[in-house]
């Protein structure tokens, strides 16, 4: 599992803190590393404090970043909603000069690639909240295994 990373403007672009520009394929790469972090826990193993406080860390360090990452995906879905919106505004001033009964299937036409980008970012910006309520779930649970682990200790050294 890597590590998360930063994400940085540089000009109009976002990028990754190793120069890599954020897409919407980046994006969805990075939340199902995070979505991985959020395991089923089985319910043979044995839990330590230790393991408890590890896994705490490391489901708190990607959570933080899935903030990030929520944001991004979002401020993404908006600008290719707006690229959609533009090129169908295009597409309807140039297909003013056909009949009306083929004009909204022209504009259909002309914007199949700017309708596939923004449900693509859709996807994405959805898979990335769910991933981080996930996250939130994880921790959660988490956080109960340490308080059972916690009375386990605490009642095991009054016997």
């Amino acid at each position: 599992m890597s590590e998360p990373q930063a994400i940085l403007r540089r000009g109009d672009v976002l990028v990754w803190e190793d120069g890599t520009l954020i897409d919407v394929d980046s994006l969805d790469a990075y939340t199902e590393e995070a979505r991985l972090i959020a395991h089923p826990l089985d319910s043979a193993s044995i839990r330590t404090p230790d393991w408890v406080i590890d896994a705490l860390n490391d489901a708190s360090r990607w959570a933080a970043r899935m903030v990030a990452i929520i944001a991004t995906a979002e401020e993404i879905k908006r600008q290719k909603s707006a690229e959609l919106a533009d090129a169908r505004a295009q597409a309807v001033i140039d297909t003013a000069g056909f009949p009306t009964r083929e004009q909204a299937s022209r504009v259909r036409l002309r914007t199949v690639k700017e309708r596939e980008a923004y449900d693509r970012a859709v996807v994405a910006f959805e898979k990335a909240r769910r991933v981080g309520n996930l996250l939130s779930d994880y921790t959660s649970r988490l956080q109960s295994i340490g308080k059972q682990i916690e009375i386990t200790y605490r009642n095991g050294g009054m016997s």
